[in-house]
């Protein structure tokens, strides 16, 4: 087989690949990946997970074994987060918000509160 006929082979046969290919999607993508089945698929294997319905819609695939194992691996970050995300606010004004210290009122003396008081009747 010379060079030319080996170039016309590969050419005849680049041609017969596209031409099979022309009625089927393209590797990799789907053609509807919002589709109802996929977005039912999603609510099944989010709740099976412990994921919210609102998280499930952010899961990616279009079978159900990717879309398991992007749950997966989204639930393995949920876990992995910090436990105290759910902190207090700081307040920033002294007067209003969390309070950072114990009310001072529970350090009075009560027998050190009645003396200063006794002093300042008797004009001491």
């Amino acid at each position: 087989m010379d060079r030319r006929e080996l170039v016309n082979s590969a050419i005849a046969n680049a041609v017969e690949e596209v031409e099979s290919e022309e009625g089927r999607p393209a590797q990799g993508t789907s053609a509807d990946v919002s589709s109802p089945e996929v977005t039912a698929i999603r609510e099944k294997v989010a709740k099976s997970s412990g994921l919210s319905l609102a998280l499930a819609g952010r899961l990616s695939g279009t079978t159900e074994a990717e879309i398991k194992a992007d749950a997966d691996r989204l639930m393995e970050a949920i876990r992995s987060m910090p436990a105290n995300l759910h902190t207090q606010p700081k307040s920033l004004v002294p007067t209003g918000g969390a309070v950072d210290q114990p009310p001072s009122h529970l350090d009075i003396d009560p027998i050190k509160l009645a003396a200063n008081i006794m002093a300042r009747r008797l004009g001491s």
